[in-house]
């Protein structure tokens, strides 16, 4: 494996769009690390394993931040849709209840 094969995966790892998925970020986590073995096991010299692994490694850094993005953004949107639901069914039901108290006080007038 050649220093030059990683520096392209790495910089389609840099260019991961927001739309990626953390199922997807953990599969790209596993074939790094699979890439890491099998660099391992070449018969590549000493030097360029190491300078192949370390690479890799700051890819696997790099994919581990964008997991953690991912799910603080999942997080953050799960709990602004629950607050948004909150917020949203809170005036209508007390738009319900003032509606209700006007139409008996409409009633108790013409009464």
């Amino acid at each position: 494996m050649s220093v030059s094969s990683i520096s392209t995966q790495g910089s389609s790892a840099a260019s991961i769009s927001g739309n990626t998925t953390v199922a997807q970020l953990q599969q790209q986590l596993q074939s790094l690390e699979q890439q890491i073995q099998k660099e391992n096991q070449s018969k590549d010299s000493t030097k360029t394993k190491e300078e192949v692994v370390k690479e890799l490694e700051q890819e696997i850094q790099m994919v581990q931040m964008q997991i953690q993005q991912a799910q603080a953004k999942a997080a953050k949107k799960s709990s602004n849709q629950g607050a948004l639901t909150q917020s949203t069914a809170s005036p209508v039901g007390q738009a319900g209840a003032g509606s209700q108290s006007n139409s008996s006080l409409t009633l108790d007038a013409v009464a």
